[in-house]
């Protein structure tokens, strides 16, 4: 049986027939939290009794894990076990034996759920070396794998949504605030802070909290008040080179040097857009389909940059898209290998970009 995904887990949660053992992990946190709090509220209730709901920490010991579940439960359908942030890679070999005993003992009457809110779930830490961190991730796959294959076990994993999703949630949230949302400015906060969800919201309360009295949000009130990535602001500054706005350009260029933004990182990511372009380009000149295009180069939860890079690219030619690409990796050449005035060095590049955007923007 295949993992659950997040609309397969909602609709299991929702129709009560509820597994007597749980893995919740994936790369979306804020949605691993969620459906963790869903799935023990339709368990235990919203007012869980002491008797038949109980919650661990990742330092639970096989012991407590061992007597919790085995415990009856009183004024409840259910005993509901809770343990967040398991690391199984923490366990000796005859340890994760007897954790695999405990899974295989638990009775009817008990739900127990290992969520992973906030751990990695692989239990790779920074530091590890490549052996030490694909033997901790097959580890815990190998644990997601017995759980899934048990007859009462199920395993949801709960990963990024895509840029879609993403933009009517931020719309259903706003609504929820009593704002409009338009799903244009919807996509162009996801573009300034990121895809994950617990940062959208947390930036969605804030241009709510902005827009006091009004029921509709705007642009304006999104440039006020999102703290955007520097991903963002480069991405911005390449667009206002693509339409030839030296002003706006080297105004926002020199904001990201006020911040000390490391000049390199700032090359990086204007090499990172112009591919984006460069490639968005080649698909649609090929005929091929750029969602597949996102797919060969790994974009992943960034796959909305380059679904969305057409309309940036047909600005230029396909020419001034190498040129461009050129003069970037003749820079980071150059930063390599020489010293130089680093910042210097980047104003010159944004006044070559600038220059071959005007040259060629008309024969794009």
């Amino acid at each position: 049986m295949a993992f659950m995904d997040e609309k397969t887990f909602k609709k299991h949660i929702s129709s009560k027939k509820f597994n007597n053992i749980y893995v919740i992990f994936g790369d979306e946190k804020y949605l691993v939290k969620f459906y963790t709090k869903e799935l023990t509220t339709a368990v235990a209730g919203k007012e869980s009794s002491d008797f038949a709901f109980h919650q661990f920490s990742s330092s639970a010991s096989l012991q407590e894990i061992a007597d919790s579940v085995g415990t009856v439960p009183f004024m409840a359908e259910y005993n509901c076990v809770l343990i967040k942030d398991f690391d199984v890679n923490k366990l000796t070999d005859n340890e994760y034996k007897s954790l695999q005993e405990i899974l295989k003992a638990v009775p009817i009457s008990t739900v127990l759920i290992f969520s992973y809110p906030t751990d990695t779930t692989t239990g790779a830490k920074k530091g590890d070396d490549k052996e030490d961190s694909e033997k901790k991730k097959n580890r815990f796959k190998s644990f997601c794998t017995s759980v899934d294959k048990l007859g009462m076990g199920a395993v949801a994993e709960i990963n990024m949504r895509t840029a879609t999703s993403l933009e009517h949630q931020l719309v259903k949230w706003a609504d929820k605030m009593g704002k409009k949302l338009s799903l244009p400015i919807a996509s162009k906060i996801i573009y300034y802070c990121s895809t994950d969800l617990s940062v959208l919201k947390m930036e969605l309360e804030k241009i709510c909290a902005f827009a006091a009295e009004e029921d509709e949000i705007t642009m304006d009130m999104v440039e006020a008040t999102v703290i955007k990535k520097l991903e963002a602001k480069v991405y911005d500054m390449v667009d206002s080179v693509i339409y030839g706005n030296a002003n706006k350009a080297y105004t926002e260029l020199h904001q990201l040097f006020a911040l000390r933004e490391d000049p390199r990182g700032i090359v990086r990511l204007l090499g990172q857009a112009f591919v984006d372009l460069y490639r968005a380009r080649v698909t649609v000149e090929s005929g091929g389909i750029l969602k597949e295009t996102a797919e060969f180069f790994k974009y992943g939860k960034r796959d909305w940059v380059i679904t969305k890079a057409p309309q940036k690219s047909s600005k230029l030619s396909t020419n001034a898209l190498r040129e461009s690409l050129s003069a970037i990796t003749d820079l980071t050449a150059k930063m390599n290998s020489v010293a130089l005035n680093e910042e210097a060095a980047v104003e010159k590049l944004v006044a070559d970009l600038l220059l071959i955007a005007v040259k060629e923007r008309d024969y794009a």
